[in-house]
């Protein structure tokens, strides 16, 4: 009876064991306790094989480090990827925001028509394409489900923000990080003395942006990226909250009544396509309406049309002289 009662003693613990052996074999990694993100709520983890991070629309994502082959499917964000470090093995069409080193790559079409099996011919370990792009999350639903890593990137609104966000991410997947406190972060620091600069300036003027095409004109939000930057250097926007239907949108329609009541002391004019077009049509409005002579913007000159390299398309590197080429428009005895 004794020598029963051991066996089956032994054959428990034997079996508790087996389980326990299980039960750690399906546990999922642990966190990596010694990580400590930049952007906590943004990239939740990093260890020496992949990173996590949350994307805009809430989702986890976790991403492979080092990848050998990368297709990158936007040029604000290939511009990106070069500047931490990266390369691609293909691109899309344009010129803004395309790296020397990545101009001669294949081109997979246009941004919005790029197809699933044009880039999963090219077999990659990674894609990186837009989070908000109504035709890119069909792309990553495709690629996702055929097993091809994707990360999503933020390319919507404040540009500023998801610039160094998307910067640290980029650099924790290639494990560039030296590139990033250093490189990105002298970048950073040179924006962040213009932004001080200007906090120290007690009169903030009023200001309106707006987005103008040779078809049609619209009024920019502090969400855009012109919007986003004079905001930073503590501009007021004549586009309050309350008219902004929806919030975070980078643009509303355009009211020539609202502009003229509100009257700003700067406007600023982003143009999409024809230049020389886009200016027809805002003098053909002005000689419409004696409304816009009366402003004040109007009357004392202080309407600025801006460059598309840094107020259209994302600056990047650039982001130090677009924040001080605005501080010295707007605040001219400072800014010199």
């Amino acid at each position: 009876m004794k020598n029963k009662l051991i066996s089956l003693l032994v054959l428990s613990i034997l079996i508790t064991g087996c389980l326990a052996g299980c039960t750690n074999n399906t546990k999922p990694a642990d966190k990596n306790t010694d990580f400590q993100s930049v952007y906590p709520e943004f990239v939740t983890d990093s260890n020496e094989t992949s990173v996590t991070y949350v994307n805009v629309d809430g989702e986890s994502i976790t991403v492979t480090k080092k990848p050998k082959k990368v297709v990158v499917l936007l040029n604000s964000i290939l511009d990106l990827w070069y500047l931490a470090g990266g390369e691609s093995i293909a691109r899309v069409k344009g010129t803004v925001n395309v790296p020397t080193e990545a101009a001669d790559l294949p081109i997979l079409g246009s941004f919005a028509t790029v197809s699933a099996e044009a880039v999963m011919a090219l077999e990659p370990d990674l894609v990186l394409l837009s989070s908000t792009s109504s035709a890119h999350k069909k792309l990553y639903k495709t690629l996702s489900d055929n097993n091809i890593e994707c990360a999503p990137m933020d390319t919507g609104t404040q540009a500023y923000t998801a610039f160094q966000k998307n910067l640290y991410l980029m650099t924790e997947i290639l494990g560039t990080q030296d590139i990033f406190n250093e490189k990105i972060k002298a970048i950073t620091d040179e924006c962040n003395s213009i932004i001080k600069k200007a906090e120290t300036i007690s009169e903030k003027p009023n200001i309106a942006v707006l987005y103008v095409t040779s078809k049609s004109i619209r009024s920019e939000t502090q969400h855009s990226l012109t919007g986003e930057m004079l905001d930073l250097l503590g501009a007021q926007n004549i586009i309050k909250g309350k008219d902004i239907p929806v919030a975070g949108s980078t643009r509303v329609d355009f009211s020539l009544e609202v502009l003229a009541a509100r009257d700003p002391q700067y406007l600023f004019i982003c143009t999409m396509g024809d230049v020389d077009a886009c200016k027809e049509k805002v003098a053909k409005d002005i000689k419409k309406n004696a409304i816009w002579s009366e402003m004040d913007a109007v009357k004392n000159n202080r309407v600025y049309y801006l460059p598309k390299e840094n107020y259209v398309y994302k600056p990047n590197a650039q982001y130090p002289e677009a924040l001080s080429y605005l501080a010295k428009i707007i605040y001219p005895e400072t800014f010199k």
